[in-house]
């Protein structure tokens, strides 16, 4: 895997105030960063992977590559027998977020997860 080897810079970053997820948006979130990580190891052949999460009013899962970028009819249907972009979409779709693939063969690929806040994190009980 490009992590392991050290052939791929890889940045990661938090930002805004941490907030509790709800447990199953975490868990589809970590499934749908793990595949666009993968992804990006596979099929990119870029030199750099940049990893972000944002806590805002909503929750943000950015991935991008610098890597040759993903074929448009891939990128709009899946590869055949290949289910990784398909499954970000259903795990997406699961949780109420919207997921969207920006690619181009001279800017790499930019994979953004959009969850609501009503949707991403627990809501507090109790006082203020």
């Amino acid at each position: 895997d490009c992590l392991a080897q050290g052939s791929m810079h890889v940045a990661f970053s938090v930002a805004g105030s941490l907030r509790e997820m709800h447990p199953i948006v975490r868990d589809e979130i970590y499934r749908i960063g793990y595949e666009a990580i993968r992804n990006a190891c596979m099929h990119s052949g870029g030199s750099q992977l940049q990893v972000e999460l944002i806590y805002g009013r909503e929750l943000t899962l950015r991935i991008r590559d610098n890597g040759v970028g993903i074929d448009s009819i891939v990128a709009a249907a899946g590869k055949e027998g290949h289910f990784g972009l398909q499954g970000m979409r259903e795990r997406a779709v699961r949780i109420g977020a919207a997921l969207t693939i920006v690619s181009s063969s001279t800017s790499g690929t930019e994979i953004t997860v959009l969850i609501p806040e009503g949707t991403a994190f627990l809501k507090r009980h109790g006082f203020n």
